[in-house]
């Protein structure tokens, strides 16, 4: 893409500074979208020091395509975002767009592994405790899952060769340490790295899900509510 991002230059030197107190994502179906015109573009073209590993194809997820597609504005910013951070590292994305039919798919599988496991809690407790972690797969025009949009990006740190880095569990651990400031407390290069990560995403403009540290979001209702401010995504067109 070789665009001049916002904070191309500067570098991120991070593991000293903690992260914030986040606030929650409670209200964000109510954000009102403004909604702008920008497509899809695909995360490998963006270069530079962005790498894409589209974890969902990999799985073989219905609904999932060889590559990770984010909104042009986005795919600046996190150019931006990999260029600030200290020599040697990388930006790894996991996840950019994702249809109604992947997202269905994580839900409901997230759901039957809670019920497995907790086979006398309610269904309206089982999907309770699933939406902590994957938007239910709901087609209201008002309020798409985030990823749907386009704005909401999972990616982690790499090293120089696009190689993942540890920051403290795996992508899609849904558990209690993949809080973005569940590590915060335990001095350590984990703990460091997502310092890092979340200093070079908050340096564009991006918001962190509190819930997992891997995901960020710009310009959605995730975002706007954080923000206190309109979304600028709506639902994206699926890709041709």
């Amino acid at each position: 893409m070789a665009r001049a991002g916002r904070g191309v230059g500067r570098r991120v030197i991070a593991a000293g500074r903690p992260i914030p107190r986040l606030r929650g994502i409670d209200g964000w179906r109510g954000v009102p979208i403004q909604a702008v015109v920008e497509p899809l573009v695909a995360v490998d073209d963006v270069g530079g020091r962005v790498r894409q590993d589209p974890q969902y194809h990999a799985r073989g997820l219905p609904g999932t395509i060889p590559a990770c597609l984010v909104r042009e504005g986005i795919a600046e910013r996190l150019e931006a975002a990999a260029a600030s951070l200290a020599d040697g590292l990388t930006l790894v994305v996991w996840d950019g767009y994702r249809s109604l039919e992947t997202q269905a798919a994580l839900y409901d599988g997230f759901v039957a592994s809670l019920e497995a496991q907790h086979p006398d809690w309610p269904r309206e407790r089982l999907e309770r405790e699933a939406a902590r972690y994957v938007t239910p797969p709901l087609t209201r025009p008002e309020s798409p899952p985030p990823h749907l949009t386009g704005g909401a990006v999972d990616l982690t740190l790499g090293d120089g060769d696009g190689r993942p880095l540890d920051l403290g569990t795996p992508f899609d651990a849904f558990v209690p340490e993949a809080g973005a400031l569940a590590l915060e407390d335990r001095p350590g290069g984990a703990r460091d790295r997502r310092r890092a990560l979340f200093w070079a995403m908050a340096g564009q403009g991006f918001t962190v899900y509190a819930e997992e540290w891997w995901h960020f979001d710009l310009g959605d209702q995730f975002w706007g509510v954080v923000r206190e401010r309109p979304a600028r995504y709506a639902a994206a067109d699926p890709p041709a």
